[in-house]
């Protein structure tokens, strides 16, 4: 296995976990990136092979300056991870080419790629302006050679484009600046690493394979879609439950001719100072009533001593006495309507009003 494979192999790896661990994080956007500068082809070979397989020659060729342009359509995940795809454009033309150790110059010979690769960046925030990032990308990329015109390399075969499409790797190290809420100025050094292109010569069949790398610097912009800190949608809120209602009135019922309380009478007196309490009752009202067994006058006092009762009982649970108001009905208001001399358990009753 050959360096080139391992470190295309590297890159392929790092992409799918690095990709892996930023799709279970929150996104925060998309955003576009342009960028341009220069290209260099280290020296390289590219191999003859004859019609019938057998190697016949190796030309080492050497390449001017070229340059590149990118643009990629990103998204910025959180935890410092982004992702993006990048289609890119690099051209050099050949400086010169060692054939069997002779120099010669390869007029009009030129080699183009254009490659589609998905990187993912880490960003490592440096302030709150300044970012330095490291990524990788795999993708494939279209390598167009021409031979140009030249005596001494395919000279029969001026001009004429030949290409092959093959995978491809990148390490990439990048530096941004927020000049703007929504803008970053980058720039980035990207070492791109190609499987070899085989390509046929179109005169006579021969095959050449060409061995390739790229180092590029260029500077771009990055243009985020979405402002940093942008709300998110809103989401419906559940209105919270109304508040309990405090209860208004509670009943307080006695024995025949009897004004005490009843251990089930001193229960609900109890809750109904607990309610008080609870729900800061300004005032309570405690009426007494009697059923029709009496004079009306003996009646009335009985009333008055019912409602007494339970104002004492109140007040044993913590209700200020002053907070109290009595009142006595006698036999005027009768929960259940009966004839004169009835005696009806809920008519023995005391009120307990809230206010």
């Amino acid at each position: 296995m050959t360096l080139r494979h391992v470190l295309l192999g590297t890159a392929a790896a790092l992409c799918s976990l690095t990709a892996a661990e930023a799709a279970t994080t929150t996104p925060s956007g998309w955003y576009l990136s342009l960028s341009a500068g220069a290209n260099w082809l280290p020296d390289n070979d590219i191999d003859e092979f004859s019609i019938g397989g057998a190697p016949s020659t190796t030309n080492e060729f050497s390449w001017d300056t070229g340059y590149v342009v990118a643009g990629a359509v990103g998204y910025d995940f959180a935890n410092s991870w982004r992702a993006e795809f990048e289609v890119a454009y690099r051209h050099n033309d050949a400086d010169g080419f060692l054939q069997s150790g002779s120099p010669s110059t390869v007029p009009g010979a030129e080699i183009w790629e254009l490659s589609q690769m998905i990187n993912v960046f880490y960003d490592f925030p440096v302030t709150d302006k300044f970012t330095v990032s490291a990524g990788a990308g795999i993708g494939g990329t279209l390598v167009v050679f021409n031979p140009g015109c030249s005596g001494n390399f395919e000279s029969a075969n001026c001009n004429q484009e030949t290409d092959d499409y093959v995978l491809t790797g990148q390490l990439i190290a990048q530096a941004a600046y927020r000049f703007a809420e929504r803008w970053q100025l980058f720039a980035d050094y990207r070492f791109m690493l190609l499987d070899d292109a085989e390509v046929t010569n179109p005169g006579d069949g021969e095959h050449w394979i060409i061995e390739k790398t790229d180092h590029a610097l260029s500077l771009g912009v990055r243009f985020d879609l979405q402002r940093d800190g942008a709300p998110p949608p809103p989401t419906a809120v559940q209105p919270p439950p109304p508040p309990a209602k405090a209860p208004k009135q509670f009943i307080v019922f006695f024995g025949f001719n009897k004004a005490d309380l009843t251990p089930d009478a001193s229960r609900v007196v109890a809750d109904a100072a607990a309610a008080a309490k609870e729900f800061g009752s300004a005032s309570i009202t405690v009426v007494g009533h009697t059923d029709t067994v009496g004079s009306n006058a003996y009646n009335d006092r009985l009333s008055m001593r019912r409602s007494q009762a339970v104002k004492d009982g109140l007040a044993g649970n913590g209700i200020p006495a002053a907070a109290i108001s009595t009142a006595g009905r006698g036999e005027s208001e009768l929960m259940v309507q009966t004839g004169e001399g009835v005696k009806e358990p809920q008519n023995r009753r005391a009120t307990i009003d809230l206010n």
